[in-house]
């Protein structure tokens, strides 16, 4: 045990020397306002749901179900379709689709409200939420369209993340930096518990009949899960050197130990 903890703080020593692990370090900082979102959705919004839809409504089942069924079907299938895609612009466009796709909660009620109507709205609240009719509230049609899109985001940076750690990490030290492509999950949920606090109790405050005011509260959240797309554009010459000159490198290597062979 001694041995193994004075090696991994000997490797950790030497990854906080190279510049390239500092960059690296800053893309995971920039990851975590997107990731934020993610955790939101289980810290706070269970209290939101009920407060917003009433007792007894099936919230949990909104991100908590549909999320992880997407997930499991769309990350095979988008990882073989962009097999030839870059690992950095996979992550650029994986988080914009992501943070973007909060700003669905806006869908004008008109609109939601054709769908409530429909075979979608069918679906949805008879066979799935089993909400009343009378409470088919159009927001459930806006909350579950922007989660489908989240989800969809999230299979195309989420798997790519680990990818791109592998792939800039010098030789021999790939562990160490997949194992800190998980840093964004930890400082995200760090950050959602505050936010959370913050947005029941100035848009859902306990106590309250109704919340005309509860979809601002989705505005605090649109805009900081943006801040990783804008970073990711503003910063992208900086991480696709760094992905570039990984790439080259590991080309340079194959091909020395092809001419040694």
């Amino acid at each position: 045990v001694r041995g193994a903890t004075e090696e991994t703080g000997r490797l950790l020593a030497e990854n906080f020397r190279d510049k390239p692990f500092w960059i690296y370090l800053w893309l995971l900082g920039i990851l975590t306002f997107v990731r934020l979102t993610f955790y939101i959705f289980h810290i706070w919004f269970p209290t939101y749901g009920i407060r917003v839809f009433g007792e007894g409504a099936m919230v949990g089942s909104i991100f908590g179900v549909l999320n992880p069924i997407l997930i499991v079907f769309l990350v095979p299938l988008i990882s073989i379709m962009t097999m030839k895609i870059r690992s950095y612009t996979m992550l650029m466009i994986g988080t914009l689709v992501s943070a973007a796709s909060v700003f669905l909660c806006f869908i004008p009620d008109a609109v939601a409200l054709s769908l409530v109507n429909g075979p979608f709205g069918t679906l949805i609240f008879d066979y799935w939420l089993e909400v009343p009719i009378g409470q088919r509230d159009p927001f459930y049609i806006s909350l579950i369209i922007f989660i489908v899109v989240f989800t969809v985001g999230e299979a195309i940076w989420s798997p790519r993340l680990m990818q791109f750690s592998a792939e800039i990490a010098p030789r021999g030290k790939e562990g160490s930096y997949i194992a800190l492509a998980m840093l964004p999950y930890f400082v995200g949920k760090a950050l959602a518990g505050g936010m959370s606090g913050f947005l029941l109790a100035n848009y859902t405050p306990e106590g309250l009949l109704s919340y005309p005011d509860h979809q601002s509260a989705w505005l605090w959240i649109g805009g900081m899960a943006m801040l990783s797309p804008i970073g990711m554009v503003m910063f992208q010459k900086t991480f696709k050197r760094l992905e570039t000159d990984a790439i080259e490198d590991a080309k340079r290597h194959s091909e020395e130990e092809a001419a040694a062979a």
